[in-house]
């Protein structure tokens, strides 16, 4: 069932927060989630009812995912190797830092934007250390070496080019240690058999052994970008 009330939206049986952000003059209607609140940002209340009548599915799907997810990323804190730190921000002329105490980090910048800048930065400095150590390592495993090892943002967790070129998730140094282990051993597999055959699972099981579990726990990380904080 789906239906709407003040400033709550009742999706899939339960009233999710609804945050309506007015903007005249905008041509088209936006619907996302924020976290596990709606946000809908239109020219007027009319539109936006409309759009929650319209895209009702897709917000009820997307919904569904976030409550069966484990979002890295939220509003309010960050997941880095299977723990998850609460953020706390402190806003001033100082040049972006952040300081990792017990489970909570501390980000100290000059405006939102540049404290999530810094998040990113941090994000992907590790992810660059883990894949390219953990990579080079395996592949040595098996006999093989990568051309390269590069960290982007992608919907999916890795890729495997032709020419042994590896491409990671950033948000890889965000899983707990098993599920990096099986998503690099994974794409070094493929620097041996470039398809999903038998043969690849084979060298996968010899990277990873446990990788079969580990494939289904991996469906349940969500890595989306949200930024961290937002004005």
């Amino acid at each position: 069932m789906f239906g709407s009330q003040a400033d709550t939206v009742q999706v899939n049986g339960e009233l999710v927060q609804l945050d309506f952000v007015q903007k005249h003059g905008l041509r088209n209607t936006y619907i996302k989630f924020r976290d596990s609140r709606l946000v809908v940002v239109a020219r007027n209340r009319r539109l936006m009812q409309e759009a929650l009548e319209t895209h009702k599915h897709w917000i009820a799907k997307h919904y569904a995912e976030i409550k069966n997810s484990i979002r890295l990323f939220d509003s309010n804190s960050i997941f880095l190797n299977s723990k998850r730190y609460a953020i706390n921000y402190v806003f001033s002329s100082a040049r972006p830092r952040s300081d990792m105490s017990g489970s909570a980090i501390t980000v100290y910048a000059n405006s939102p934007d540049a404290a999530n800048r810094h998040i990113d930065r941090m994000i992907r400095s590790r992810s660059e250390r883990i894949s390219g150590e953990m990579a080079c390592r395996k592949a040595e495993a098996i006999g093989r070496r990568p051309s390269s090892v590069k960290i982007r943002r992608y919907r999916k967790w890795g890729a495997c080019r032709s020419g042994g070129s590896i491409t990671i998730n950033y948000c890889i140094s965000m899983l707990p240690d098993d599920l990096q282990d099986y998503v690099i051993s994974h794409e070094v597999a493929h620097l041996i058999e470039m398809n999903h055959s038998e043969s690849f699972w084979k060298v996968v099981s010899q990277l990873c052994p446990n990788y079969k579990s580990l494939r289904k726990q991996l469906n349940h990380y969500d890595s989306r970008k949200r930024n961290a904080i937002s004005l």
